[in-house]
């Protein structure tokens, strides 16, 4: 027992450090920015490549008292070569070359923002299968609204790049409603679904 106290434990490493860490924009066209805060953190691996997930945070922001920007947030992901060991890994995170790629959300935007909410995954094969709760928030008539809550599956194909090359390791499809795909798949297996279901419709 003594010795299980003394041993030395890895060093922690944080992935998403809020207001530090950089997240990339899925499409090229935001800017690079970073979040608030982070939340409902998960781990993945697919097809020989490891992806950490986050909610990531932007708080709302007033002026003179007024609401000038809602909350929002979006779904970033923290790509992870599985040949790296513990110690590579520690190092690679510290660099200032390490980021987080944006996967779902509208988190920037003038007129037009989002809410996402509990992402989980599952992976088959080389295929990762998000889900996710989504809001769209939307500026009109001089105010913020929100629109109603639904949730979406993302499918990714991993992949795993040689020349160390971090983005791109999980090629993601755009968002589907998961009751459309549901209602797809329950007419083309005779009533049977399930997300592995909707995923074969895919």
């Amino acid at each position: 027992m003594r010795g299980l106290l003394n041993a030395e434990l890895p060093q922690g490493v944080n992935l998403f450090v809020p207001q530090t860490t950089l997240v990339r924009p899925k499409d090229g066209i935001v800017p690079v920015t970073t979040r608030d805060s982070f939340a409902s953190p998960s781990l993945v691996s697919a097809g020989g490549v490891m992806a950490a997930f986050a909610e990531g945070h932007m708080d709302a922001e007033y002026q003179g008292g007024q609401l000038i920007k809602p909350f929002s947030s979006d779904v970033v992901a923290g790509y992870i070569d599985s040949a790296w060991n513990w110690s590579t890994l520690v190092g690679e995170v510290k660099k200032d070359t390490w980021s987080a790629h944006a996967v779902l959300g509208a988190a920037e935007g003038e007129e037009r923002l989002g809410v996402v909410l509990r992402p989980t995954t599952i992976t088959k094969g080389n295929g990762v299968f998000f889900l996710v709760g989504s809001s769209d928030v939307s500026y009109e008539g001089g105010c913020w609204g929100e629109g109603g809550l639904e949730l979406k599956l993302v499918v990714g194909d991993a992949t795993n790049p040689t020349g160390g090359r971090q983005s791109g390791r999980i090629e993601w499809g755009d968002p589907k409603p998961l009751s459309k795909l549901i209602s797809s798949a329950s007419h083309e297996v005779n009533g049977r679904s399930s997300l592995l279901l909707v995923a074969q419709v895919l």
